[in-house]
């Protein structure tokens, strides 16, 4: 099943989205699941524990005009949405944020495995969702989640006993 949604991109994001796309041949769509999958990779450098949520900046703190943005329609499957707002909860950033740093930070590396066809670590598998669960317990009553991306090497962790 499939969500329509639109998320809040600047221009440069959606430069960068399309050059790439361009010299990929990949959708841009993919491409962005990819950098988001980078940037999860390394969620101890973005995860925040408490705070309002952060949005992109509104204006350049240089130039102090507006910074111009889109609303970009997407139709992403339910389970891709769910780890998007994940992503929002445990960095506390709006997608549309997180999907910007995703985009500069990772965007790169990730056009130049796919040129070089060095994609084999980077890219392995296009599929997000590797070994990203969610459960739901009740402790005294109280529900309590816990989310999993990726597995520990010490599978007994798993398991609260």
């Amino acid at each position: 099943m499939y969500i329509d949604t639109t998320y809040v991109m600047c221009e440069d994001v959606i430069t960068l989205l399309d050059e790439a796309e361009e010299k990929t041949k990949r959708p841009k769509e993919e491409l962005l699941v990819l950098a988001m999958r980078m940037m999860l990779k390394d969620c101890e450098l973005y995860h925040r524990a408490d705070g309002r949520i952060e949005y992109q900046k509104r204006v350049d703190t240089e130039t102090g005009e507006k910074i111009k943005k889109h609303r970009v329609k997407m139709k992403v499957n339910v389970r891709e949405y769910d780890y998007y707002q994940d992503m929002r909860r445990i960095f506390r950033r709006s997608i549309s944020h997180a999907m910007a740093i995703a985009v500069r930070t990772y965007l790169a590396i990730i056009v130049e495995a796919i040129v070089n066809k060095a994609a084999d670590v980077v890219l392995a598998d296009t599929y997000p969702f590797e070994n990203y669960a969610i459960s739901i317990n009740r402790i005294c009553y109280a529900p309590s989640f816990r989310i999993w991306w990726g597995l520990p090497k010490n599978l007994d962790l798993l398991f609260i006993k």
